[in-house]
């Protein structure tokens, strides 16, 4: 198949992935990238330069779509003139117009399907709703269950995933490097939740990989954590399995269902303690291949037991690697998406969550 994809493509972005995943499976990828043309994350300076750029975009298009305008119809319809054909158009997240959905679905006459990669509190104007989508698919199935008991859409739970090709599993007995050891480690932007989330753990030794945080945030305790530099691919997994453990908090709006980290951390062979959420004994087997917690005194329980253990932390990792390798991957959401989209299969099988009022 020749799919349009149509995201950010920047390293490790949903549609970098993607793409990549679909040439391993023999599909053609075509790219349209509707925002600035972003720069390595890796420095400080590139981290402002791509700030600055994307609020300068997202400026600009503001103000064209207050005026009914677009400037990405031009650029769509190139992309596609000079695909010759599409047979699926995949759309990463809210990046269309209605009007700009609506002369992709003319110009290509193939599916148009969104795959939205975040939670709840990202829909903004959730434009995808007004738009001539064909399929749906969320990361929460809470999400899913909302909009189809409302509006009656095809739509699907589709859980994150993660890449072995971008984070590669442990090589033997790899030694770890320095700047890697921690008792605790994550990655993830820093928002004020997570800031006053590890405020609670500053007895340890932990590191906070990601973006800088904003200059209006105030650390405190945290700021000693904070390493504002992005991690990715084969370092990504290098500070996961550096750390004794991955603590996976969630954002809030993380409702039943899980974020990308859950799979990457078991993807790349590293013990998890991940906030617990309804969906999740789904995916992975609770304390034998990942640790949940549910509140902050039984968070601080576990971390205590399972520094002190080292040989049940190994086991956990090595058996949520092996689950995610089989079952949490790329090649399978994506195959489950297009077996979807033909009608064969009907997304993710939902966790028994009910909306029912008692």
């Amino acid at each position: 198949m020749k799919i349009l994809i149509i995201g950010r493509f920047y390293e490790e972005g949903l549609a970098s992935l993607i793409a990549e995943e679909l040439q391993f499976l023999g599909h053609q990828a075509v790219r349209f990238d509707p925002g600035p043309r972003l720069s390595n994350f890796g420095s400080r300076a590139a981290f402002y330069v791509n700030r600055a750029k994307s609020v300068g975009h997202l400026a600009a298009q503001s103000v064209a779509r207050a005026l009914g305008l677009s400037g990405q119809i031009g650029a769509l319809r190139r992309t596609i003139a000079a695909a010759d054909s599409v047979d699926l158009t995949l759309v990463c997240h809210d990046f269309l117009t209605p009007a700009e959905a609506t002369e992709v679905k003319r110009l290509t006459k193939a599916p148009l399907v969104l795959w939205y990669p975040d939670a709840i509190s990202s829909f903004q104007k959730h434009m995808f709703l007004n738009g001539p989508y064909d399929v749906l698919f969320f990361k929460d199935p809470y999400i899913v269950e909302v909009l189809r008991r409302n509006l009656g859409i095809r739509v699907f739970y589709l859980p994150e995933c993660y890449s072995p090709h971008s984070l590669p599993a442990p090589a033997g007995s790899e030694p770890i490097e320095e700047r890697f050891k921690a008792d605790i480690a994550t990655a993830g932007n820093m928002y004020a939740y997570r800031v006053a989330f590890f405020r609670n753990l500053s007895d340890y030794r932990v590191r906070l990989w990601g973006l800088p945080p904003p200059l209006w945030m105030q650390l405190g305790l945290v700021a000693p954590m904070v390493q504002s530099r992005f991690v990715a691919g084969a370092e990504k997994a290098k500070a996961f399995r550096g750390a004794s453990i991955v603590i996976n908090n969630m954002h809030p709006a993380e409702i039943w269902g899980t974020n990308v980290r859950t799979f990457e951390a078991c993807g790349a062979g590293a013990f998890q303690i991940v906030d617990w959420r309804p969906g999740l004994a789904q995916l992975f087997e609770i304390d034998r291949e990942l640790v949940a917690f549910r509140d902050l005194p039984d968070l601080k329980r576990k971390i205590d037991y399972y520094l002190a253990h080292p040989e049940e932390r190994q086991a956990i990792a090595a058996a949520g690697h092996a689950r995610a390798l089989h079952e949490h991957t790329y090649t399978h959401r994506l195959q489950l998406l297009l077996d979807t989209v033909s009608g064969k299969r009907k997304g993710f099988p939902e966790p028994r969550v009910s909306l029912e009022v008692a």
